[in-house]
Parts: C-alpha cells; sequence; structure tokens
C-alpha cells in the first residue's frame, strides 16, 4: 500500500456513508506477471531499514544507512543484526504473533501467588514468554531447529523461578532478564513442549482430554491446523448424541482423531484434576501418564508412530519433516506481514533447500527469506495482475512492539500504567488498538490504518517528540537524535534545511524532497508565530514526521 493509499485508508475509516458495491475488475491477463517478477525491490537504504526493524524492532543510525549502498550490502548488514542484542527480544515479539501465548487471561492469576496489583503484568508476560523465550534462545544462538522440541532447558526469569519448580542451571539472572532453568518436578526434557507457560495457555476440560493441547501443537509446529478441517456428519448424527463414541466409530470423526487422540494421549502428565488451582497446575504429574488408555482409549503415538509418552514426543516431532516445512511457512509469514500461498511454494521450496542445507539453522532460514523477493518487495510492476497488490503487504505497518521498541532507543520511552506497559497489554493498554495480536480474541496483526491506530501512533509520535526536545535542546544532553539541531536556527538557514533533511533521512530512509521540506518549514513557523517557542515548534514538527506513513511503515 502506498504513502498516498495509506492517507486514503485512513480517511476513509472515518465515512458514515456506504461507498457502495466494489467496482469491477477486468478479467486477469495471463501474460501479465503474476509471480515474484511482479514486484519492485526497495531502495538499499529503505530494505536495511525494513530488515532492522523486523530483526531488533528499532530504526537504523544514519551510519548504518549510509553503509546500504546496493541490496547485497543491506543484507550483509542485516546478518549482522542478529548477533546484536536486541535480536532475541524481537524475536519473542515476532513468535508471540504465531505462538498466542502471550494472553491476559490465566486459570492462575497473579494473586494466587501473593503479588500485588501492580506486579500482575510482570507476572502475565512471564507466564506467557516462557515458550517464546525457549525458541526465541535457540534461534538468537543459532542452534538447530530440532531443539525446540529437544531442549533439555527451559528460560526462566526470577518471577517465574519464585513460583515454579525452576532450578537455573547457572547464575541466576538480573530483574528483567532471562537464564537457562530446569524444572525439577520429574518431567520429561521435551523443549518447549515441556513448559508450563504453553499448557497455561493451550488448557484442556473433562471432555477434551488434551485433544485441543494436540491440536494447537499441530498448527504450531506443523502447520497442519485440525480446526480448519471440513467436517461433515453422517445422517445419524452420531456425533452429537455420543461423541466419544463417534470418535472410534463415525469415519467422519476418525478422519481426525485417528491422528489426534494418539498425540492427545502423550500430554497426561498436564492433566489438572482441578483447573484454577495452583497446587495443580505449576506441576507435572508423571504418575497421570498411564490415564491416556482408561480415559480416551488410546495409547500414545505420533502419526502411527508408539511412543512411551511426553518423554519421546518431542524428538518424534524433531524427526518429522513437516517440522521444518512449517519453519519455513510460519517465518515467511511473519516476515512478509501476510499469509502465504500457493503462489509462494517455488520461493517457500528453494528456501527450505536452504534451511536443510545449513542444518536447519534458524539463522540461515530468516537471511533466505529477508533476500527473498517477496520480502524486499516495494510495490507491483506496471502492468502486473491485480491479483499481486492483493496478494503482497508492500508497506507493512509498524507493529506495536515495534513502536515501543523504536521510542526505547531514541528516547528511553516508558510508557506504563500501573505496572502495565501500554504498547504490550490489552487489559489497561492499547496492544489491540494499534494493530497488535492479543491471542486470544485477535490472532493476525492489523494490516491497514485506522482510526485507534491513528490515535495511538499519534500519542506514541508527540511522546518521542517531546522526550527527545527536552533532553537534547531544552536540558542539552548529547544530540543523539536531533543532530545538527538548535532552538537558534529558523527556516531559510542552510543548517535548518540540512538538520532536517537528516532527521527525515533517519526516521524513514529516504532524502527530503522539496515539497516536503518546505510544508514541515511551514509548519514549524507556523507553531513558532503562534507560540513564540522553538522548542514547542520543534515538537510539533517532530512528531508529525512521526506520525507520516512513510515513518509508519516499513
Amino acid at each position: 500500500m502506498s504513502r498516498s493509499l495509506w492517507i486514503v485508508a485512513l480517511a476513509g475509516a472515518c465515512a458514515s456513508e456506504p461507498t457502495g458495491a466494489p467496482a469491477p475488475t477486468a478479467a486477469p491477463d495471463d501474460r501479465a506477471p503474476a509471480g515474484p517478477e511482479a514486484l519492485e525491490p526497495l531502495d538499499p537504504p529503505r530494505l536495511l531499514r525494513r530488515i532492522s526493524l523486523d530483526l531488533r524492532g528499532h530504526l537504523p543510525s544514519p551510519e548504518e544507512l549510509a553503509s546500504a549502498t546496493s541490496p547485497e550490502a543491506a543484507l550483509r548488514e542485516g546478518a549482522r543484526y542478529m548477533r546484536d542484542p536486541a535480536f532475541e527480544d524481537r524475536m519473542v515479539e515476532l513468535l508471540a504473533e504465531h505462538w498466542w501465548t502471550r494472553v491476559e487471561v490465566f486459570d492462575v492469576i497473579y494473586q494466587d501467588y501473593g503479588f500485588r496489583p501492580e506486579q500482575e503484568f510482570a507476572f502475565e508476560a512471564s507466564v506467557g514468554e516462557e515458550p517464546l523465550r525457549v525458541v526465541a534462545h535457540i534461534i538468537a544462538e543459532d542452534q538447530p531447529w530440532s531443539e525446540v522440541t529437544l531442549s533439555e532447558t527451559t528460560r526462566a526469569n526470577s518471577v517465574l523461578a519464585d513460583i515454579w519448580p525452576l532450578e537455573f542451571t547457572g547464575a541466576p539472572p538480573e530483574p528483567g532478564e532471562w537464564a537457562d532453568a530446569r524444572y525439577v518436578d520429574g518431567r520429561p526434557s521435551a523443549g518447549v513442549l515441556s513448559t508450563n507457560g504453553l499448557w497455561w495457555r493451550y488448557i484442556t476440560t473433562d471432555s477434551n482430554m488434551n485433544r485441543g493441547r494436540a491440536a494447537a501443537l499441530s498448527r504450531l509446529l506443523l502447520c497442519e491446523d485440525y480446526l480448519s478441517r471440513p467436517i461433515t456428519f453422517s445422517a445419524a448424527d452420531t456425533a452429537v448424541a455420543d461423541p466419544e463414541q463417534a470418535i472410534k466409530t463415525d469415519p467422519y470423526c476418525m478422519a481426525c482423531h485417528a491422528s489426534l487422540d494418539p498425540v492427545a494421549a502423550s500430554l497426561f502428565g498436564f492433566w489438572w484434576l482441578s483447573l484454577y488451582s495452583r497446587i495443580e497446575e505449576d506441576r507435572y504429574h508423571p504418575e497421570r501418564e498411564s490415564l491416556a488408555e482408561d480415559m480416551i482409549g488410546e495409547s500414545p503415538a505420533w502419526y502411527g508412530q508408539p511412543m512411551s509418552g511426553l518423554a519421546d514426543l518431542g524428538a518424534h516431532v524433531a524427526r518429522d519433516p513437516r517440522t521444518y516445512s512449517c519453519a519455513v511457512e510460519t517465518f515467511a509469514k511473519l516476515l512478509w506481514r501476510r499469509p502465504v500461498t500457493p503462489d509462494d511454494r517455488p520461493t517457500l521450496d528453494a528456501v527450505r533447500d536452504d534451511f536443510l542445507a545449513a542444518e536447519a539453522r534458524p539463522q540461515a532460514l530468516l537471511e533466505a527469506l529477508i533476500a527473498t523477493p517477496q520480502y524486499q518487495a516495494a510495490g507491483v510492476v506496471e502492468g502486473a495482475r491485480a491479483s499481486v497488490d492483493l496478494r503482497e503487504n508492500t508497506a507493512r505497518m509498524l507493529s506495536p512492539a515495534q513502536l515501543q521498541a523504536i521510542g526505547t532507543s531514541l528516547v528511553d520511552l516508558e510508557w506504563r500504567r500501573n505496572g502495565f506497559e501500554q504498547l504490550r497489554n490489552d487489559e489497561v493498554g492499547y496492544r489491540v488498538l494499534a494493530g497488535g495480536v492479543d491471542g486470544l480474541m485477535l490472532t493476525e496483526p492489523q494490516r491497514g490504518p485506522g482510526l485507534p491506530w491513528a490515535l495511538v501512533t499519534q500519542r506514541t509520535a508527540q511522546a518521542i517528540a517531546d522526550l527527545a526536545v527536552r533532553y537534547e535542546l531544552e536540558e542539552g544532553a548529547p544530540d543523539y537524535l536531533l543532530r545538527g539541531i538548535t532552538l537558534q536556527m529558523r527556516p531559510g538557514d542552510d543548517a535548518f534545511r540540512d538538520a532536517l533533511g537528516l532527521l527525515w533521512w533517519r526516521m524513514t530512509a529516504i532524502e527530503l524532497a522539496d515539497d516536503d521540506a518546505e510544508a514541515l518549514e511551514g509548519l514549524w513557523s507556523a507553531v513558532y508565530d503562534e507560540s513564540g517557542d522553538p522548542a514547542q515548534a520543534w515538537r510539533a514538527t517532530f512528531s508529525v514526521i512521526l506520525r507520516d506513513p512513510l515513518f509508519l511503515s516499513y
């Protein structure tokens, strides 16, 4: 979506009258380009900006932008971002859009552990992030993807270590940090599949008996969603009259349950006799692993391969070829910021080959994906099929996590209320309103602008601009962000235009055009004439830059 279309879309959100039926579209031309050849690539600086935002969450520095003299140079610089300290945290944010574990509703709540209300966010974020931290750490350490279900350790912070049966394998981490830890309650080691955080999010009931958990495992690691399969019941409708009998005899039910139930049978160590009980839900229960045979009439198995239980489950997942195809598909979706389609299959097959050739190292997968035309697309070529423009997401919206990371990296922005990070929660914050995912009701990020999003980004822009001007222009802190800007310069000075151009370049990775420069100078002058305060004029000008579609998209 172009800059002008973003503005049109935002204006359209204000309309109260229906716009009528959609205009008819021309029949597709078989000769028109429809694949990767239909995509126009980003300029190298803009490409580096996209890579930095996806892999670190924040903007590249002016020096890094200057190094992006070609697409190859941008990709080399981007590869170094995987060694950046911000990379692991960024992977947590990205994975949260697929794993859906960072929710705000758990059966056991912060009060059950004696936490104060202002500690609620830290508790909920810690629980939801445990499985994400396991996977993100494997990516940051560039361990084989198989470690996702084979790792002998989890990741924990001080919050989880205080409430769950965990011990750190090394020195305890500092507050706010995470480190390797092991459960000491007898549970087998199966990487992310052994974490409380995963199964606190994906709970089960007396009637479901771990089947929902098995379906979640399939969606997350195999990209096979049982819930998306079409279902047709027989004329007798035995599935309604006697569900447990139908699972064993109705062919329409058996089509799913024949493979689903044996996987569910391997998870009965996480079977809780009473929900909403920290005594039950904190710990793994090895003595309950044998309940599966009596409760669902199945022994643990992985798609026809017998298992002993959770102890074997991780290894079977790691050996399944679908696990690696799913990793490719998942990260393509997360980095391309759109669903994958059958048209993407040739690209994904090539990426999978590169991934496996690199011993399934996740950083090789990320490098292969950011090198694809789909990732680097800035738009579509003239004459391309209309379906290409509909499919591709060439102007990606900054996510709430990226807005927060940008604010933190530029001006140490902290936006909290009663302990809640406002761009990372919905209970008292604005994550969904800013286009994010809550893991329960909304499981896909917003792709286009809207009014709530505009209000949140406006407030974020104003906060960043206010802090930057206060620190650097009014209090005299080093000019990290507002380089070359002083309160004495005025529009018409060469130094003013140069400093304004550098600020625009830093925020957008695009050279400041003359008409944009004149508009910003006009805004600065208008605010100054009204207030008589150059600092206020810079606040207004900078906040407008931070609300421009060229800043808010990437």
